[in-house]
């Protein structure tokens, strides 16, 4: 069996860059060969063993771009391509409903087949959507947390004129203030992260400490903190009447909200979850049409042979977003 090099979780805390096999091409999927490839929270997740499904020796990376491996319907090999990680068991109520992101059964490449921090991974033929020539697939790889927030944005109702908070200043966070922005709406962010506090200053969002500081408080906040501490404080930053959008992904469990509060000041509490074909087409318009700067948020590009670094540099805080170079081993910049 044919191998490469792929960023491999082993189990525990304990992330490699190590041989590990080419997956193969089967019906209904297709070969992909993976540009750039982001590291986002959820790997994080897997690689401190806090994921219910991943399974060890799983190939990370679920944010990914490149070029066809193979031909796949009218398109040819080479061709840009962006990829839909998601695999969705296409019967249930949701999928029939045409709500796949919620299929009960949902399963993703990256956690629970070979992901994209490897030069070549397979994919649901489904999941393909052809990316112009000319594209930059730098930026185009920040796409599947763009649509992540181009979807909770949608799902907030978000009106020009109203007032957005975000919870949370990691990437998702704040490309959401930026989309919010966009909108039309005023946005501010708390933060606990001094460095992620610089980062969202550097983007042109303005970082509040407290809930007082909003007056009588948002219109709309923006939980992408997926964090217990926040769930308590959350209402504190919404006026009567307003909405919460759940955008982080919670460990399994209760976490304390408030729900008289929610009853008496009729609050709409909403959950998102990643993105449908829609917000994908859209994210993948915001990105190529430069509408969205994704360089921006991106800190530094690794290459593959120093990806556990990079998980490392994450961990500690010190990144914001940052990609995979799968077909460069080492980085050759340096002298």
């Amino acid at each position: 069996m044919t191998q490469q090099n792929a960023l491999v979780w082993e189990g525990g805390d304990v992330v490699a860059v190590r041989p590990a096999a080419v997956p193969e091409s089967r019906p209904g999927w297709v070969a992909v060969d993976v540009a750039y490839a982001g590291i986002c929270g959820s790997d994080l997740h897997i690689a401190a063993g806090e994921h219910v499904r991943a399974q060890p020796c799983t190939v990370l990376g679920h944010e990914f771009v490149g070029h066809l491996g193979e031909p796949h319907g009218d398109l040819p090999v080479g061709q840009p391509v962006f990829v839909n990680p998601t695999v969705p068991c296409s019967c249930c109520a949701a999928c029939l409903a045409g709500r796949t992101n919620v299929c009960r059964d949902l399963t993703l490449v990256g956690i629970d087949y070979p992901g994209g921090i490897a030069p070549r991974t397979v994919v649901p033929g489904g999941g393909i959507y052809p990316l112009p020539s000319d594209v930059d697939l730098v930026a185009a790889a920040l796409i599947e947390p763009v649509a992540v927030a181009v979807r909770a944005v949608r799902r907030s109702g978000l009106a020009l004129g109203d007032r957005a908070h975000v919870i949370g200043g990691g990437p998702v966070g704040c490309l959401v203030g930026l989309l919010a922005t966009a909108g039309g709406a005023t946005v501010t962010m708390s933060e606990p992260s001094a460095s992620r506090r610089e980062y969202a200053t550097d983007l042109g969002l303005r970082i509040e400490e407290s809930s007082d500081d909003l007056g009588h408080g948002a219109d709309i906040v923006f939980d992408a903190s997926g964090h217990t501490s926040v769930a308590g404080e959350l209402l504190s930053w919404l006026r009567a009447g307003g909405t919460a959008v759940i955008v982080g992904a919670y460990q399994p469990g209760f976490h304390g909200i408030d729900l008289l509060s929610v009853m008496f000041d009729e609050t709409t509490i909403i959950g998102t979850r990643i993105y449908q074909h829609r917000d994908i087409e859209d994210a993948i318009n915001l990105v190529y049409s430069g509408t969205l700067d994704a360089h921006r948020l991106i800190s530094k590009i690794y290459p593959l042979g120093e990806a556990v670094t990079a998980i490392d540099s994450l961990r500690r805080g010190a990144e914001m977003k940052v990609l995979i170079e799968p077909g460069r081993a080492q980085d050759t910049s340096q002298p």
